[in-house]
This record gives C-alpha cells, sequence and structure tokens, in this order.
C-alpha cells in the first residue's frame, strides 16, 4: 500500500512540475478581423466535361461563390452545403468575423452560432479604393 502512495506522490509531483515548465502559447493563429460580404453567387460548373470516376456527382449538394473582403484583398471562397442552405449573417454588405488559413487557401468564416466555415479559395485581388 505504501508503495502505491508513492507512486501517486511522484505522478502528481511530475505532472505538477510539468505544467509550470510548460510556456504558454503567445500567438493565436485563429485572429478574427472583420470582413465584408460583396457577393453571393450559385456555383455552377461551366464544363459539362466526365469526371475521371465512375462516382455519381452529388445532386442534392448546393455550392456557391462568396466574395469577401477582408482588410485590403478581397478573396472568392467556394462554399457548399448537403442543401441550398447559407447562414443568415451571410447577406450581401453585412459584416463577418473571417480569418484566411495559415496556408492561404482557405478563408474561414462564422455562422450565426459563431461556428466557424472553411472556404476554399478560388480566387483573390487587391481591393480597390473606393475613390477609384
Amino acid at each position: 500500500m505504501r508503495f502505491l502512495a508513492w507512486i501517486a506522490a511522484i505522478l502528481v509531483c511530475f505532472s505538477f512540475s510539468a505544467a509550470q515548465t510548460s510556456t504558454p502559447q503567445t500567438s493565436n493563429p485563429q485572429t478574427y478581423q472583420k470582413g465584408t460580404i460583396l457577393a453571393i453567387q450559385p456555383y455552377t460548373p461551366n464544363s459539362t466535361a466526365r469526371k475521371p470516376t465512375d462516382a455519381r456527382t452529388p445532386q442534392d449538394v448546393s455550392t456557391y461563390d462568396l466574395t469577401v473582403q477582408i482588410g485590403d484583398m478581397v478573396y472568392v471562397g467556394r462554399y457548399q452545403h448537403a442543401s441550398d442552405f447559407v447562414p443568415g449573417n451571410w447577406e450581401v454588405g453585412k459584416e463577418v468575423d473571417a480569418r484566411v488559413g495559415a496556408k492561404k487557401h482557405l478563408i474561414y468564416l462564422k455562422d450565426v452560432s459563431g461556428k466557424e466555415i472553411a472556404l476554399s479559395i478560388v480566387t483573390r485581388r487587391p481591393a480597390t479604393p473606393k475613390g477609384k
């Protein structure tokens, strides 16, 4: 019984010292900024070419291209959902919490509930100043 008590005491001391020596992360990769939705358009592929697979294309997936200005850049992100649902806070002219992914191939927008939704970046361009 004493042996188990010693083992437990050593484990508690070890976990306590490990918790004290761990350094907190100072940089937050999920920093959001205010983005403005400029356009929401249904996406329809231009090509009728067959895919290189025998799998059927899902018919019940809705795809939209969302144009969002984040800072001095304008991004077009592709959003897909199993129905024609678009979050209620995503309206043209409205602000939304947004961020660009670490590898710069995704943008993340928050929906009404605060859930983060990833969109693949289709295009990006600098925003034009309002006076031009």
